[in-house]
């Protein structure tokens, strides 16, 4: 019985890294600081939905480059309900050459019965006289007709960047 437990050992642990939750063009070491984000803002019921986390890579200010992620927590005091949130971080490498992400910032930016975002396709721009950086990306708006998971209006969606804080503009 014994020479059983190492190959179900193996095959439990294949299915477990097959299992593993995989988002394309995501880099790990921001899947992890979003992994931290979402284990800081959820409730004790609530969830992060890996699968759905999106992420792009923006022009900051001075040339610099900055990366956004969307992402997912969902099941809010055990019900169903969703948050999705925007991450600003500042890209960056160790001396040994890997890479790593710095937080910046996060805010909720969309959710049950308000908005969704269901593609990250955004654009920057640098103010230097303002020292801001406006990012605007597209999202789906609940109107009276709609369900609340099912947002139908195009909106777009704009926040600024100023001193390492986001903020949403009308």
């Amino acid at each position: 019985m014994r020479r059983l437990y190492g190959p179900l050992l193996s095959v439990l642990c294949c299915a477990l890294i097959a299992a593993t939750p995989v988002t394309p063009g995501v880099p790990k070491p921001l899947l992890a600081q979003v992994d931290r984000l979402v284990e800081l803002l959820r409730d004790s019921s609530a969830v992060g939905y890996p699968n759905a986390t999106m992420a792009q890579s923006v022009k900051g200010p001075y040339d610099s480059t900055l990366m956004l992620a969307v992402f997912t927590i969902e099941g809010f005091g055990g019900g169903n309900n969703f948050t999705q949130y925007l991450a600003i971080f500042s890209p960056n490498e160790d001396d040994k050459g890997s890479k790593y992400f710095s937080l910046l910032d996060v805010m909720p930016i969309g959710g049950k019965g308000s908005r969704a975002i269901e593609k990250l396709n955004a654009t920057s721009s640098w103010n230097p006289n303002s020292r801001e950086t406006l990012i605007s990306f597209e999202g789906l708006a609940v109107t009276g007709n709609d369900t609340p998971n099912n947002p139908t209006k195009k909106v777009t969606i704009n926040v600024v960047l100023k001193n390492d804080r986001l903020v949403e503009q009308n």
